[in-house]
């Protein structure tokens, strides 16, 4: 029962939360012209010399967690029921790190005086949470399917 379409979906949810490791949330620039990309696992500032500034270990922690549970879903498939309240765990994940990404962007540029630039993958997330929200319905119609098996029977 692997080869149903929620697999592809879950798998594009963990390729889309994946790049999030590699590309920036956001551009923190502040008057003097110093430019500070946010990612999900670090902050790295962008002067003549690139330098590592700081790790974000919450938005980290919180993004190696929905990558890899949509890969926990995915092999779950005999456990219908558990899938989906993973899904919905799934989705808050990403709403969270949308959240606490933006909070700690604008609480840096409220102390620098800076103005920040949202950068396209800050729609990583809201992409994942469509492909989760489309898994989860092709879960549910599985579970309707097999419950009028039931019936028939």
């Amino acid at each position: 029962m692997i080869q149903r379409i929620q697999t592809i979906l879950l798998l594009a949810v963990t390729i889309v939360s994946g790049l999030l490791f590699l590309t920036p949330m956001f551009n923190l620039i502040i008057q003097d012209n110093t430019t500070y990309e946010f990612y999900t696992s670090k902050v790295v500032s962008l002067s003549e010399t690139p330098a590592l500034i700081a790790y974000n270990w919450m938005s980290l922690i919180l993004n190696v967690v929905m990558t890899l549970l949509p890969l926990i879903i995915i092999f779950l498939y005999k456990k219908r029921f558990l899938q989906l309240r993973l899904c919905i765990v799934n989705i808050i994940l990403q709403l969270g790190i949308l959240v606490l990404m933006w909070l700690q962007v604008s609480q840096r540029a409220a102390e620098l005086q800076a103005t920040y630039q949202i950068q396209l993958s800050f729609c990583f997330p809201i992409i994942g949470i469509i492909l989760t929200w489309l898994a989860l319905r092709a879960i549910i119609k599985d579970i309707n399917l097999l419950k009028s098996y039931d019936r028939m029977r």
